[in-house]
């Protein structure tokens, strides 16, 4: 029996287009208009399945969240892979991140946020998917590790907030000489490794 290619939705479509007429626009520039051009339907369409342009930026938020921290979780997921490798993984992860758009499109739909109330609990609510699994990844690294010096929650934390600081200084081209961003991330994942070298 020959498999049948499903070809996205209608709805699918739209937020893909909005998806990239995001990241070559930026959220203060996008417009459902722009995003109906983008997609090559018409613009009562893009009305009738978001609503409004919040709306529609709401569904390319939660599109793109889902699809990445669907990977993510796999990752982690792995037996046969060591933490390190993993975090490793994970940095080349948040490179292609940032060359999709991802990165920019979380950003400035956060900042959004700051004046939209409904705006501010979505991306929240992504946010807390990351730092969930985060939690989970550390939780289970900790005991095994032998540390006990830092908190599961405190750890999850910092990390977080340095991943997010890392991000919005990207997003700026704060160079490495500068940052020291990409630098610092290698840093971590020799630490994880010569942790857990150390455990064996």
């Amino acid at each position: 029996m020959v498999a049948v290619a499903r070809h996205p939705s209608t709805k699918d479509q739209i937020v893909r287009a909005a998806s990239h007429v995001l990241q070559r626009d930026g959220v203060a520039n996008l417009s459902i208009r722009a995003v109906a051009t983008e997609a090559g339907v018409n613009l009562a369409l893009v009305h009738y399945h978001f609503h409004s342009r919040d709306g529609l930026l709401l569904a390319v938020l939660e599109d793109l969240n889902a699809e990445l921290l669907a990977r993510q979780r796999g990752l982690y997921d792995r037996p046969d892979a060591s933490l390190a490798d993993k975090w490793r993984q994970a940095v080349d992860y948040y490179r292609r991140d940032l060359e999709s758009g991802y990165v920019r499109i979380l950003l400035e739909l956060a900042a959004h946020g700051y004046a939209n109330a409904q705006m501010a609990e979505r991306v929240r609510a992504a946010m807390r998917g990351w730092q969930d699994l985060l939690h989970d990844v550390i939780s289970e690294a900790l005991p095994r590790f032998g540390i006990g010096v830092v908190g599961a929650d405190e750890l999850t934390s910092m990390l977080i907030s340095f991943w997010y600081g890392m991000e919005m200084r990207h997003l700026l081209d704060v160079p490495e000489s500068e940052g020291h961003l990409w630098r610092t991330l290698d840093t971590v994942g020799k630490l994880i490794q010569h942790i857990e070298q150390g455990r064996r």
